[in-house]
């Protein structure tokens, strides 16, 4: 077997080192002054990612536990993106996967990450609807509504939209908290509680994209049991309503022949 070039070798020290010094020794031949200055720019760069990306999580810890858990993430993960920009979704999955809680964690350590997450991603993210093909005054039950590509509705177990930094619950409620979160056409990220008939409906927004507004509502009926399904439309046409008023519904479309 070929051996590692000596070049490659030292690289792999010096990046193991940076990523963990206190389980990876310092590489030979290298002033232990410099490379503190390398370890503490690569530390702190990571550090205020998620300082930046996760404010309210960050206000749950202390100074030390604060950096235990980003130097734990920081010397473990091995991030599948090369990019500064996906450090939040690299947090969030080691947080998921990998991460092993301790006494500094809060209960809803993961589900407040995802949510903080989220809102960092609908700010970057680059899709945008195709309005060629939109009727913003289209009619939502004859017609096929239009989830705008930036929405999403989230469940949790806790009510995360609502911990702050002087808000931290210790009961998990007994129901589950359902919240969409959406950029406005400001491009301003906004979240809107909802319950569990509005989820559904994104959910049926977002997968049957061939399907007309009343043959939806018409579905949810079903789903329901409802005895009068005509009057569970004019009931569920309302929550239409109030997600084109949001601009979480764009408008509507034609089905394709």
């Amino acid at each position: 077997m070929d051996k590692t070039p000596d070049f490659q070798e030292l690289q792999h020290a010096f990046t193991a080192h940076i990523r963990d010094p206190e389980n990876a020794e310092c590489p030979d031949n290298i002033e232990d002054r410099r490379m503190e200055i390398y370890r503490e720019l690569f530390f702190n760069n990571i550090l205020g990612f998620l300082e930046n990306g996760f404010p309210i999580l960050r206000s749950h810890y202390d100074e030390d536990g604060w950096r235990r858990l980003a130097r734990a993430f920081f010397s473990t993960h091995d991030s599948e993106s090369p990019y500064f920009i996906d450090i939040s979704k690299e947090f969030v999955v080691y947080l998921q996967q990998e991460h092993q809680v301790t006494k500094d964690d809060p209960e809803y350590l993961f589900e407040l990450a995802h949510f903080e997450w989220a809102e960092v991603a609908l700010m970057i993210d680059q899709d945008k609807p195709d309005w060629d093909s939109i009727n913003p005054h289209g009619d939502m039950l004859a017609d096929i509504p239009v989830l705008s590509p930036t929405a999403f509705c989230l469940a949790y177990e806790w009510p995360v939209h609502l911990i702050g930094y002087d808000n931290h619950p210790t009961e998990k409620p007994d129901t589950p908290s359902f919240v969409v979160i959406y950029r406005d056409t400001d491009d301003d990220v906004q979240y809107m509680d909802a319950n569990p008939v509005m989820a559904r409906i994104m959910e049926l927004l977002q997968d049957e994209t061939e399907r007309s507004g009343r043959e939806l509502l018409l579905q949810l009926a079903e789903e329901m049991q409802h005895p009068d399904p005509e009057q569970a439309v004019h009931n569920s046409y309302s929550i239409l309503l109030k997600l084109l008023n949001s601009s979480i519904i764009l408008g509507t479309t034609t089905k394709t022949s």
